[in-house]
């Protein structure tokens, strides 16, 4: 382009395009603005909530010392939080700020009351710019209206709660407590080595604990096998001899199991007895406790 007054015109233009693009957008503008839903019935300590969506462009911002005082109140309104958030999204920042107000009015009858303006200051940017909020009514309603005779008059007789049927978790709980009291019987008898019950002295029953008191030495070996006998001749209901085994089993059947092990005691207290051999009294006596608590919990029925 040689010619300086067309170049002029060129200037001119462009010059007025970009004016008018940067007169078209502002510097900032409100997207969107949420006021509580309810409006009527606002009584003293609710709480109100706005939203502001605000988009600002580059290189704008929202100015901190702008921003609305929290815990400062007026007419009888107080801001108790403020929340910002801020989202960048190209050369544009979108800020999300909730406004949180409590109610501290005082009134007889239902009075307007509401929200302030607030207005938000931009900075960054060549020129100032300032975003307003505008007030929001509701109407506020007193807990008691006129005098406080008439609130007596008003007064309701309190709810009584309604009672809750206990006698099924009684009769749980009393259930449960019998399984356990049966239990607890049951580990008593199947393993208490003293006698707690009448049926728990069993002949075998206090042959295993007059063994138990015994010492574990050679001399009480004798001794040991004497209470085994015992209790094989209480059972039988007279002295019992090895020869005697087949009708002491067929007569109480329930210690069949242990018919290997009744001869071997039989034949182990021969030796020990009558044939004069060495025994060692310390296993022996460990091997009676053994049998004489077997053949118990066979007399329990627990075996």
């Amino acid at each position: 382009m040689k010619n300086p007054i067309l170049k002029c015109i060129a200037f001119v233009v462009v010059t007025l395009t970009t004016h008018v693009a940067s007169a078209q957008e502002p510097a900032a503008r409100v997207l969107n603005l949420i006021n509580p839903t309810q409006s009527i019935g606002i009584q003293i300590g609710d709480l109100l909530e706005r939203k502001v969506v605000l988009e600002v462009s580059d290189p704008y911002q929202i100015s901190k010392n702008s921003l609305p005082v929290k815990n400062v109140g007026k007419n009888g309104v107080e801001l108790e939080n403020i929340d910002i958030k801020a989202d960048k999204k190209g050369n544009k920042t979108i800020y999300t700020i909730s406004l949180h107000y409590q109610v501290f009015a005082n009134a007889n009858s239902p009075v307007v009351m509401r929200l302030p303006q607030e207005s938000f200051a931009l900075t960054g940017g060549a020129q100032a710019s300032v975003i307003n909020i505008p007030v929001w009514r509701f109407w506020f309603s007193p807990l008691v209206t006129a005098t406080i005779s008439t609130a007596k008059d008003s007064l309701q007789p309190q709810y009584k709660t309604t009672l809750i049927d206990t006698d099924r978790h009684q009769y749980l709980l009393a259930g449960y407590i019998g399984l356990l009291l049966i239990g607890l019987a049951g580990l008593v008898y199947i393993n208490a080595e003293r006698r707690w019950l009448p049926f728990m002295n069993g002949a075998f029953a206090q042959a295993h604990r007059s063994i138990r008191k015994l010492p574990r030495d050679q001399s009480q070996e004798k001794k040991a096998l004497s209470y085994m006998h015992e209790a094989f001749n209480k059972v039988f209901g007279a002295n019992l001899f090895p020869q005697d085994i087949a009708r002491f089993l067929e007569a109480h059947p329930e210690f069949d199991d242990f018919e290997a092990e009744i001869k071997a005691f039989f034949d182990r207290s021969n030796r020990a007895l009558f044939a004069g051999k060495e025994s060692h009294g310390d296993a022996l006596i460990k091997d009676l406790i053994l049998l004489s608590k077997r053949l118990r919990d066979c007399e329990r029925g627990v075996a």
